[in-house]
């Protein structure tokens, strides 16, 4: 190895130990779980960083944002010990913090998603239907549940495990009576004009299930009802893109870009197809509508 290239290589291992770290710290600083020694010294990295703000946040959301910042440390733990490599393998913590993580975006699809999707706000305000694809532990089934007071969330699932999490989520929250759980594969989804809005993650999914299911989504959409697939976000530094793509194999799941996701979504009869902006560290998210019958 040259000399400039084991310089890069040392510069790149310095970048991943300081970013582990200061990411726990983070995560030991929004929790109570720490020692009053290892409590202090968190706060005081979160302090060189400029992050010292994230000590006067409430306790709601510094829990989500703990367990934003803990799920990746879970889930590279268990790939690291042969552990992770499917989805189905991952601990109980990864799981739970990764259903944390992922509830964190009912709250922005609320302002800034609904508002882009014609006629949801009211179907939403009428009693209607949501499908959460893979709903993991039902935190976000939950959350969306708890947003919208007149929206039934119906959550679907393949692992009997993540489904028993999933339960112990629903019956600790207040809105049990409107969160249903199902152990199913969305390729075997055979509802039809059912739902006002589907959720589907593509990095989560296998590609045999996804390419299956979406049909079938778009199939369970009330006339005008709205499906929104979750992919990565590609097309900016090589290194990025090359990590999102890392993640969803490791995930067992799909790597889609923009146009992908898109023509998936016109495949499956879906109109008004297009990618919306999303937050930076959000997924890319494409969006499309059932239309009338013809």
């Amino acid at each position: 190895m040259t000399q400039p290239a084991r310089e890069q290589l040392e510069a790149f291992l310095h970048d991943g130990d300081r970013a582990i770290w200061s990411t726990a710290a983070l995560v030991l600083a929004l929790q109570d779980a720490a020692s009053e020694e290892q409590h202090a010294a968190a706060h005081a990295v979160l302090e060189a960083s400029g992050l010292d703000g994230v000590a006067s946040l409430g306790a709601d959301e510094a829990g989500g944002l703990a367990a934003q910042a803990a799920a990746p440390v879970h889930q590279v733990a268990g790939l690291l010990r042969g552990e992770g490599q499917m989805w189905a393998a991952q601990s109980d913590e990864a799981l739970i913090a990764q259903g944390r993580a992922s509830a964190r975006g009912a709250a922005g699809f609320a302002e800034f998603g609904l508002p882009m999707l014609a006629g949801l706000g009211e179907a939403f305000a009428d009693g209607a239907r949501m499908l959460d694809v893979g709903t993991g532990v039902g935190a976000m089934a939950v959350a969306y549940a708890q947003l919208f007071p007149h929206l039934t969330v119906v959550g679907i699932d393949v692992l009997p495990r993540v489904l028993a999490l999933a339960a112990q989520t629903v019956a600790a929250s207040s809105v049990g009576d409107r969160v249903i759980l199902r152990e199913q594969d969305v390729s075997s989804l055979d509802e039809t004009e059912t739902y006002a809005f589907a959720w589907v993650p593509a990095p989560f999914l296998p590609a045999s299930a996804l390419a299956a299911g979406v049909p079938r989504v778009g199939n369970s959409l009330r006339v005008g009802g709205w499906l929104m697939l979750g992919h990565g976000k590609y097309g900016g530094s090589a290194v990025n893109d090359a990590v999102g793509r890392f993640k969803t194999i490791a995930y067992g799941g799909t790597a889609l870009n923009d146009e992908e996701a898109e023509e998936m979504l016109r495949s499956a009869g879906l109109v008004e197809v297009r990618t919306v902006p999303t937050p930076h560290g959000s997924p890319a998210i494409s969006v499309g509508r059932r239309p009338p019958a013809a």
